[in-house]
């Protein structure tokens, strides 16, 4: 039994007798990015955060979706914006890992609505996909993800372990499985109400304030901050750290003076940007340019 197991193992990591290519030798850490249109450019290793899920791609070759709480209509609507990503052609053959340990609980509209939507698209995202895994622990919201597969029928072979390792390993990104288990637990270690606040903050404008952010969460302004309160931050430190990542992504990736940096990110002044990191980070942008320079 356990000869024969192992033997099926090895024909979920390798189809066709044709090994997993060898791990690309990239960046060795995943680079948050607001919008999906950044898993176009160049291949790298990137993610998404949006309300109950992260979307992740390393290097076009693996696609991960991250899921947690209750997702709801609103969540399950852009979740299949993420899905859309995969059905592109340019990304014709890659692996998928799906991850449900964090799942609480389906609320049946929202995943009457995902179903629908799969069973609609399947001949589109399908052929996209060589294999896919679904990460588990077992429970009744996890139980129904499966059953969804099970009635969905796709035409990618889908296995489904409780073991990270092990599923990491059949969509061939054992490389990444440290940088992906980090994440997640950085995800998951932020209260639900945090989480949302800060994915509110990567689709609004710069300037939006505390109203906009309410009504981008379905809830009062009052509501929001007592339950922000609990979780001991508020919108306001939430707001700064907002400013100091997307700070930190363009110096990275630019070469904008603080003056124009400080502006993207919704900071009041370049001075305003430096006590930002100065309290956030402890340092400031101009050290955090120059180690890139040398690292570079």
């Amino acid at each position: 039994m356990e000869r024969n197991g192992a033997r099926l193992l090895r024909s979920l990591r390798y189809p066709f007798g044709i090994r997993s290519p060898a791990p690309m030798t990239t960046r060795s850490t995943f680079q948050r990015v607001p919008e999906l249109t950044s898993f176009f450019d160049e291949p790298a290793r990137r993610y998404v955060v949006r309300r109950s899920f992260a979307y992740w791609q390393a290097e076009r070759r693996v696609f991960g979706i991250i899921l947690w709480g209750r997702p709801d209509e609103m969540d399950v609507d852009e979740i299949c914006a993420a899905h859309e990503v995969g059905a592109n052609p340019l990304f014709r053959g890659h692996t998928s890992l799906v991850d449900v340990r964090a799942l609480e609980a389906v609320d049946l509209l929202a995943f009457g609505r995902l179903l629908a939507y799969l069973k609609k698209r399947r001949d589109a995202w399908s052929p996209m996909v060589s294999r896919q895994a679904v990460l588990h622990r077992g429970g009744f919201a996890q139980a129904t993800v499966a059953g969804m597969f099970q009635f969905l029928r796709p035409g990618h072979p889908v296995v489904f372990f409780d073991d990270a390792e092990t599923a990491y390993d059949v969509v061939g990104a054992s490389d990444v499985r440290a940088d992906v288990e980090e994440l997640r637990q950085t995800l998951l270690g932020v209260p639900e109400i945090v989480r949302r606040v800060r994915a509110a903050f990567e689709v609004l404008p710069n300037d939006a304030g505390v109203t906009e952010v309410a009504r981008t969460l379905g809830t009062s302004v009052r509501s929001l901050q007592r339950r922000l309160s609990a979780a001991g931050r508020s919108l306001r430190s939430e707001r700064q750290d907002h400013i100091v990542r997307v700070s930190e992504r363009l110096l990275e990736d630019t070469e904008l003076d603080l003056d124009a940096i400080a502006a993207r990110a919704g900071a009041s002044s370049a001075s305003h940007l430096v006590m930002l990191f100065r309290q956030h980070r402890g340092t400031t942008p101009g050290a955090i340019r120059e180690a890139r320079k040398k690292s570079g």
